[in-house]
């Protein structure tokens, strides 16, 4: 993911996670439900213009031209959206109270922006490296320069050339690599048991545990929301242990779904503080391998030979 593909997705979460608080006010104060998506999607009165990747003024369209609310959420594109969009249908279709849900989906989505935080503070370390160790080569050639000894005319030679062609594929190779390890990381941005979540919403309104987790795939279908993998409603799944504690206890299932889904969540959080740690370990292979290799050929090479013409 680049820089500004990764910048639009943390907006669309922040903004998702805004406009589902701010309709959940709007609701319990009596305003309609799709005057409510309207209203919340507008900018603040006097503050910035919302960041891009919520599209507030497409959103708007849509509601004024007849489309649902959950319909208008998830043609927002953004995998967040496309949960937002999901709890909504799941609220209208059990009867359960939409701004409870909403509450709730937009508090877990308030929580993946702090996730991200964390994890931004925990790779700028391994980033720092990425590209301090990136600019030793020109660094050395520099350095060279200074003290005299000019590595641009070796450069400029025949051998120079393939120690050019070999220390910037290194270079090349070493840098791509490191930031690959990044993005790994980063590519597993999802709100960790949600799907329970969409299944307390659609306990809401009543329903049998086995109606609220059909109804809770369906609208997962409908609005192609990939947080939710289809495996989650496997009787392997914490969905299930779930439903099964409360049956055999007879305690209340929703709070149960509730405290795994947070469960999930913690679970989330040591996962990333682990996966962050081994990458600051893991991100010195490839600098080591190729990095370095390229500082040599690219940096002390042409430096030792100008020495050693001069």
């Amino acid at each position: 993911m680049t820089g500004r593909r990764r910048a639009r997705s943390e907006a669309g979460a922040g903004d998702a996670a805004e406009l589902a608080l701010r309709c959940a006010a709007l609701l319990r104060g009596g305003v309609p439900a799709g005057r409510a998506v309207v209203l919340a999607s507008a900018d603040p009165p006097g503050g910035p213009p919302r960041r891009e990747g919520a599209d507030p003024a497409g959103l708007a369209a849509r509601i004024a031209a007849g489309v649902p609310p959950p319909e208008a959420l998830g043609a927002c594109g953004a995998p967040e959206w496309r949960v937002l969009a999901a709890a909504w249908r799941l609220a209208e279709q059990s009867g359960a109270p939409l701004a409870p849900a909403l509450q709730r989906i937009g508090s877990a989505l308030r929580g993946l922006e702090q996730l991200r935080a964390r994890r931004a503070v925990l790779l700028s370390g391994p980033r720092a490296t990425v590209r301090l160790v990136s600019a030793l080569p020109p660094l050395a050639l520099l350095l060279g320069a200074l003290l005299g000894f000019d590595p641009v005319p070796v450069l400029l030679s025949p051998l120079g050339a393939v120690l050019l062609s070999a220390g910037a594929l290194l270079l090349a190779a070493g840098v791509a690599w490191g930031r690959a390890l990044l993005r790994r990381l980063e590519r597993e941005d999802c709100v960790a048991g949600i799907e329970l979540e969409l299944v307390w919403v659609a306990l809401g309104g009543g329903a049998p545990p086995g109606a609220a987790a059909l109804r809770t795939a369906d609208a997962v279908d409908a609005f192609g929301a990939e947080w939710v993998p289809f495996s989650a409603f496997e009787r392997s799944g914490a969905l299930a242990s779930a439903v099964a504690a409360a049956t055999s206890t007879g305690a209340p299932l929703q709070r149960l779904l509730l405290e795994e889904a947070a469960a999930a969540r913690a679970r989330a959080q040591a996962r990333l503080e682990q996966g962050a740690e081994r990458l600051g370990v893991r991100v010195l292979v490839p600098m080591g391998v190729c990095v370095l290799p390229a500082f040599i050929v690219l940096g002390v090479l042409p430096v030792l030979i100008a020495m050693l013409g001069a």
